[in-house]
């Protein structure tokens, strides 16, 4: 009986534990840092964000250093 109980224990536990540590895990292992986007200057010059990413954020056309893709010009 005390074997059941330790194994529901442990099995319910699991799920908790795997979903708590995915949510809260390291960014900083898997995703380079992200630089601060510059100070807005008075000129409103364009701007291109990568659809699959919008925190991607650049001053110039080129490819997101995610996955790649070519950036998208900003409304």
């Amino acid at each position: 009986m005390k074997r059941a109980n330790w194994i529901m224990t442990t099995l319910m536990a699991l799920p908790l534990t795997v979903a708590v540590f995915g949510v809260s895990g390291c960014k900083s292992a898997c995703c380079p840092p992200q630089s601060k986007p510059e100070s807005s200057s008075p000129t409103h010059a364009l701007q291109y964000y990568c659809p699959m990413h919008p925190e991607v954020v650049q001053n110039s056309q080129g490819k997101c250093p995610k996955c790649g893709m070519a950036l998208s010009e900003k409304n």
